[in-house]
């Protein structure tokens, strides 16, 4: 999409669940939304990733309750903070 680029998350039948855009017009920030993901059924598998790839865990795996399950919170590379 021009100087735009932009990767989608798949999803069952090939929908669209969300996507990731970055163009000069974006700018990360740490004081910029918190987007919240869908991490699965084991939130462990993407955080175990995550300092690896340079990003930081800010509130590990953390039990909420039995109905809602476990969330984390971590900042990413260029700083955006992302929730599982």
């Amino acid at each position: 999409m021009g100087n735009i680029q932009m990767d989608f998350f798949p999803e069952e039948n090939w929908r669209n669940s969300g996507d990731i855009v970055s163009g000069s017009n974006y700018k990360p920030a740490t004081d910029g939304p918190v987007i919240y993901l869908n991490g699965g059924d084991n939130l462990q598998i993407i955080l175990d990733r995550i300092e690896a790839a340079g990003g930081k865990i800010i509130i590990p795996k953390t039990f909420v309750t039995d109905n809602i399950g476990y969330f984390a919170f971590f900042l990413d590379t260029e700083g955006n903070r992302l929730r599982l």
